[in-house]
């Protein structure tokens, strides 16, 4: 399973920042790099850990926050400087731990099988109950991982007293480890404890939900665990974490994690009525679902009222089976006392439940991959229970977006007094599962009253009923009146008022009219609706063409790697000069031996007491460094050939022993990383620029290959939020833009030429429109529709930014897609103040002028 876009950025500044930190401290590392956009700015490290990297990933539920935590591993390791680091994986609750081992140890896990590989099948990942098994050449040989609760390492909890208390089964162990001052002693005076050994190892500790855990007490635990880094996952960071990366539910909607919009129905106070509701939307969406081409059977999640309550599991089932006629087969209970799901595997054909009861999702650790209604009759709100709850109906299974409309959409049904109470009870929900309030407020579907509706409004035409379903005709009457024409809808049911809203711009021509349909079909009680719905909303294709190549296989979109040399090898690039210095090991460590009478010693790597690794031989650290170096795009005989070549020239010139190089193979595993991606870009820039300047006959634009914007899905992770109002957005949001580039976008806005624009969202590939240099994919500020039907990209740059080479190419390929595209596009690099003096306003206006 590769990593979604967002995954991998995430991944990607948590390795730059896991680099840096090791060369300028984690403080100055995280300003750097980080990405996380209304959280604190400035670097809070870990008490008495100062040096001690300390961040958070903040990913909303849904997000894949295991398979960062899995990857986060790997990366760490350079960091580590270790060949086999050993991880402490931190969980809030048992019945999560017991989760967490599962996906580890699964035989097939994606996450299990990416360890494996990188580790090369050497990977022991064992319960904190476990650790009596541990042995010394688990330490020296295997990547080790204990998941473990926040508690299990608390001297104060009884969990956490047994792993410091000492245990004989650790002797051969600590017989080889020195005591050390910070080593716990317990009641008996014994220091040979789980704990000890983990606080020895210096673990990389890995914080999943890490809300829960950002305590003095557990900071105190920390301290004593001496970690070597801390990363947090978390979907709601505490005030006092590190947020490094912020992901929004945008960006997971982007690539298909997660059901968005959220139907929320409006329910009285009537839990018979919220049942039927969420069982009869369940079976709707079964039948959707058989023209699927993955197999799907949605399933509802109940959140009974807990044990004495009138409205608690035994009544939810009972009126399930006796009043809604649900077969009992396709019912299960799931609390802590009835596990009616252990061992039950819901996404298999073969099983028929349908429907799962539970109190305290959270509590149980179970995992439903169908859920895709959520129903709750609790009217004493627990957060946490019901976004546990509300979290597996968002997540989309399988990852992939479904034909049906319906089927990509959540839904939720609450027992409560009000309508606006279950409206704010879903909001809190989001926003405590790490959605940001904008988001929110965009995505989750205004309440409307259920069916059965009758719908009465007065319109300037008659609706146009082509393409609705037959049966709806007989439910519509227009009758003329004065001013227009009143227009009757009624008895509609749920599917009818869907069908309505999703072809609303297809009944009405104008507007005004669509407009009022809308607000009959929601509350007058609702948020009003925006006066004016965007091109997107209406439907409105915007495609721009893009940059294509044709290398004698056909014309293709242009990709960074199609500019790549193909005779270019590393070897054959004559570059073996590597940045590498002679540097003493932080700690020293002595054996000291006895052969025969005489007392022998020997300095050890502080790792080799328990990595494994001595000394190798020039062709084993070259296997080494071609495992820790990573995919490098080139064959691994020219990487061990050329590897040789630096290897020895480091020996030759700068004095080097192969001993020391062993030492520093983490470092030279960095550096080798640095000089390779260094050659690789520059043998990209060649091509780029051969194939751009020289061979112009294979470069092709138009509009038989254009990128689309999809209408509805707008994937910014921040809005635009000023005073400006603006007329022509392609999308009824706006992403985020400075001062400056909010008066470029008015100058944008206000021209007469322009039919439509958009503020383009950089690194989202799938739904953002791009061009390619030799360092990936630029993403210009701005792409125009014009009214002609020619289109336009702008590039907004700073005075300080505008000469800098990375301007420079992308202003470069700018202009080589306008010229190749004979007059259908054109680009604009815009600055401050040009060379001719003129300002942005002057710049832009002569821009459209030309086009």
């Amino acid at each position: 399973m590769e990593p979604k876009t967002y995954q991998q950025t995430t991944l990607d500044i948590l390795g730059e920042f896991l680099t840096a930190a090791r060369e300028i401290g984690a403080e100055s590392a995280f300003e750097k790099f980080r990405r996380a956009e209304g959280y604190n700015p400035t670097y809070q490290p870990l008490p008495s850990l100062a040096a001690v990297p300390y961040v958070c990933l903040r990913l909303p539920t849904g997000g894949g926050k295991t398979l960062i935590g899995t990857r986060a591993i790997e990366l760490a390791r350079n960091f580590l400087a270790r060949d086999y680091p050993f991880v402490l994986w931190l969980v809030p609750t048992k019945e999560i731990r017991e989760q967490t081992l599962r996906v580890l140890r699964k035989p097939k896990s994606f996450y299990g099988e990416f360890l494996r590989e990188k580790f090369g099948g050497r990977v022991n990942i064992f319960d904190v109950t476990d650790f009596v098994g541990l042995r010394l050449q688990d330490l020296q040989t295997s990547l080790n991982i204990c998941v473990a609760t926040f508690q299990s390492f608390k001297v104060e909890d009884r969990e956490g007293r047994k792993v410091w208390q000492g245990n004989e089964n650790l002797s051969a162990i600590f017989a080889r480890i020195p005591r050390q001052k910070f080593f716990y002693v317990d009641n008996f005076g014994r220091h040979e404890s789980f704990g000890n050994l983990v606080s020895y190892l210096r673990p990389l500790m890995i914080v999943d939900e890490a809300h829960n855990y950002s305590t003095t007490l557990s900071f105190d635990t920390t301290k004593l665990l001496r970690p070597s880094a801390v990363i947090e996952l978390t979907a709601t960071p505490a005030t006092n974490s590190n947020v490094l990366v912020k992901v929004t539910a945008s960006e997971l909607q982007a690539e298909q994690m997660i059901k968005f919009p959220v139907i929320l129905g409006e329910v009285s106070n009537s839990p018979e009525k919220t049942l039927d509701l969420a069982a009869q939307k369940r079976a709707a969406l079964e039948e959707l679902a058989v023209v699927e081409e993955d197999y799907l059977r949605p399933i509802v999640l109940y959140q009974a009222e807990s044990r004495n309550r009138d409205y608690g599991v035994d009544y939810v089932r009972n009126y399930l089976i006796e009043q809604a006629k649900i077969p009992e087969q396709e019912i299960a209970v799931a609390t802590g006392e009835r596990r009616e799901l252990a061992g039950v595997d819901l996404s298999s054909p073969q099983c028929r439940i349908r429907h799962v009861i539970t109190v305290q999702a959270l509590k149980e650790g179970w995992d439903c991959p169908f859920a895709a209604v959520f129903c709750s009759l609790t009217n004493t709100h627990s957060a946490r229970d019901a976004e546990q709850l509300l979290g597996r109906v968002l997540r989309m299974p399988n990852a992939r977006r479904k034909k049906s409309a319906e089927l990509n959409r959540a839904y939720a049904f609450v027992r409560v007094a009000t309508w606006q109470e279950a409206l704010k009870r879903i909001c809190d929900d989001l926003l405590s599962m790490g959605f940001d309030r904008q988001e929110v407020n965009r995505t989750l579907n205004r309440p409307r009253t259920l069916f059965p509706r009758t719908l009465n409004i007065e319109t300037s035409e008659p609706p146009a009923l082509d393409g609705l379903n037959l049966f709806l005709h007989d439910k519509i009457f227009s009758d003329r009146i004065a001013d227009g024409w009143r227009v009757e809808f009624k008895d509609l049911d749920d599917a009818e008022i869907d069908e309505l809203e999703d072809n609303c711009d297809k009944i009405f021509r104008r507007s005004d009219d669509r407009d009022k349909l809308l607000r009959a079909i929601y509350r007058n009680d609702a948020p009003p609706l925006p006066k004016k719905i965007s091109p997107a909303e209406r439907g409105e294709k915007f495609s721009i063409p893009q940059l294509c190549l044709d290398l004698g296989d056909g014309v293709v979109v242009a990709e960074r790697e199609d500019f790549f040399p193909q005779d270019f090898t590393l070897t054959e690039s004559g570059d073996y000069d590597l940045p590498l210095t002679h540097e003493e090991p932080d700690v020293m460590l002595y054996e000291i031996n006895l052969r025969g009478e005489r007392l022998t010693n020997k300095i050890l790597v502080e790792e080799n007491l328990f990595s494994g690794v001595t000394n190798l031989t020039e062709a084993e650290l070259v296997g080494r460094l071609y495992e820790l170096v990573g995919n490098t795009f080139f064959t691994r005989e020219d990487f061990a050939e050329y590897t040789r070549r630096v290897l020895r020239k480091l020996m030759r010139q700068k004095n080097f022993s192969l001993e020391e190089l062993v030492r520093q193979r983490f470092i030279l595993a960095r550096k080798l990383r640095e000089k390779i991606t260094a050659l690789k870009n520059a043998a990209y820039k060649r091509g780029w620029q051969t194939i751009l300047f020289d061979a112009k006959d294979c470069v092709h634009v138009g509009n038989d290959i254009a990128f689309t914007f999809d209408a509805k899905i707008y994937p910014a992770q921040k809005l635009y939020t000023g005073t400006t109002e603006f007329g022509k957005h392609y999308y009824g949001d706006i992403g985020y833009m400075n001062s400056e580039e909010v008066f470029c976008a008015q100058r944008i806005d206000a021209d007469p030429n322009v039919a439509t624009w958009i503020r383009n969202v950089e690194s989202e590939p799938l739904y953002s429109f791009w061009l390619p240099t030799p360092g990936g994919k630029f993403y210009p500020d701005f792409v125009v529709k014009l009214k002609d039907g020619t289109y336009a990209a702008v590039e907004y740059k700073g005075e300080h930014l505008k000469t800098n080479d990375d301007s420079q190419e992308k202003n470069f390929v700018g202009k080589s897609w306008a010229a190749r595209s004979h007059g259908l596009c054109k680009f604009l690099m815009a600055v401050k103040r040009d060379a001719h003096g003129h300002d942005l306003s002057a710049q832009i206006k002569e821009f459209f002028l030309e086009v």
